[in-house]
């Protein structure tokens, strides 16, 4: 499809908007953008427009100016809070409803958002969206090459201070990880039934780990107070880390790998620099884990599904897409990772 003004080169930006209000996943990969805008630009302002319960995980970072809640209100009563802060650029990676009606309202005279119905209409570059086809954060570089944007091949970042860094530490070691002994931090589900690795895969993953002399942390998430119970009874070894998002971010950092399913955190790891193994289920490993040496995704047999469509009705069926994955093949992949960094 072709679509309008493609990579027009436009004014240099003073102060810009870059907006993904949605999951801790996305929120964390959207990041990424920031260093491109700040090179083109080293002058401008970069806000950041992001969802009340995310915002948190924004604490810090150097390249964003001020976090701008685009949840607080409905859009319409949000929007002329928006363009009092006369942006000249707003970037909405979201695209939503609600985002493309503040971008619309908030008078910036470049307007850059994926090309869907009516929507389109909010921005000055619309971008056609091919879900799936590439790493998600190259994806998204493509909504600021359309205006003529430079763009580079860095990763999502996530801040910590030293303060935090010590207190995830002593959090973990109080738990009963030890300090100065390899530790391997566990999530034991994501937002699908489909792209959970089986519980009892996650159980003799325990025990290899404790065998290999490297301590197994379960990160708590809320919902998971049942798959946690179920896997104490299988693997009693498992340390059990405590909640907080900004205490989670701590003790992730002070983990030497991160095992999970596709979900937020894999890429809150790759934003700290903490290798990881992703055991995909019905989504594609090419579209959510980067060509990184420290990051290693595993797939079961069954292709997965491109289509989104399809993938939420095989979600909805329960269909099993990572049982397949051994703990054997993620306990090498494991070893691989800690290896390499």
């Amino acid at each position: 499809m072709s679509l309008p003004r493609p990579r027009t080169r436009v004014p240099a930006p003073s102060r810009i908007l870059l907006i993904q209000k949605g999951l801790l996943g996305d929120v964390t990969l959207t990041t990424g953008l920031l260093d491109d805008l700040h090179r083109a630009f080293p002058e401008a302002a970069i806000d950041f427009g992001v969802g009340a319960a995310a915002a948190s995980l924004l604490l810090h970072h150097p390249l964003i100016a001020e976090r701008v809640i685009v949840d607080a209100a409905p859009a319409l009563r949000l929007a002329p809070s928006i363009r009092a802060r006369r942006y000249d650029w707003v970037v909405d990676v979201q695209s939503s409803p609600r985002t493309a009606i503040l971008t619309r309202l908030s008078g910036a005279p470049v307007r850059i958002g994926w090309h869907q119905r009516i929507w389109s209409a909010a921005y000055t570059h619309a971008v056609e969206r091919v879900p799936d086809r590439e790493y998600v954060l190259r994806a998204r570089r493509r909504l600021l090459e359309a205006a003529g944007v430079p763009v580079g091949e860095s990763g999502p970042h996530l801040e910590i201070t030293a303060e935090e860094r010590a207190a995830g530490e002593s959090a973990l070691v109080a738990a009963g990880a030890p300090a100065g002994r390899r530790r391997v931090g566990l999530q034991l589900s994501t937002s699908e039934r489909n792209r959970n690795w089986p519980l009892e895969h996650f159980a003799a993953l325990v025990r290899m780990l404790g065998a290999a002399g490297i301590t197994p942390v379960v990160f708590d998430a809320p919902g998971d107070e049942e798959r946690i119970a179920r896997l104490r009874a299988l693997a009693p070894e498992a340390v059990i880390a405590p909640r907080g998002l900004r205490k989670f971010l701590g003790m992730l950092a002070a983990c030497d790998a991160f095992v999970s399913g596709n979900t937020g955190p894999a890429h809150m790891a790759d934003a700290l620099n903490v290798p990881r193994v992703t055991i995909f289920g019905s989504t594609p490993a090419l579209a959510w884990a980067p060509d990184r040496p420290t990051v290693i995704g595993l797939a079961g047999a069954k292709p997965p599904h491109v289509d989104r469509r399809a993938r939420a009705r095989a979600a909805g069926d329960g269909e099993d897409y990572s049982a397949d994955v051994t703990p054997e093949q993620v306990m090498e992949a494991v070893v691989k990772v800690m290896r390499r960094e």
